[in-house]
């Protein structure tokens, strides 16, 4: 039994209107209208690396024994692993 098959059955059961289904659009229609996530700085806080983007800050854990040492040419940080 799928999973969407399941939860209707449960809604059934507890007597509860299940949420409205709005279709977003086709796949291709979604990919078009995303927008890139393209960070314009990068930076280190303690073993968090953090990007700045127009939608907002992004922050990812990385291993304590790497840093930081700048960007790359498509605008990617560059991180070297200490010895």
């Amino acid at each position: 039994m799928q999973h969407d098959e399941q939860l209707l059955k449960l809604y059934q059961k507890w007597g509860v209107k299940p949420p409205a289904h709005f279709p977003h659009g086709t796949e291709e229609e979604i990919r078009a209208n995303l927008k890139p996530l393209k960070a314009h700085k990068w930076y280190m806080e303690g073993n968090v690396l953090v990007a700045e983007t127009d939608q907002g800050i992004l922050k990812q854990s990385i291993p304590t024994n790497y840093i930081c040492k700048g960007i790359d040419e498509q605008g990617l940080p560059i991180l070297e692993k200490l010895l």
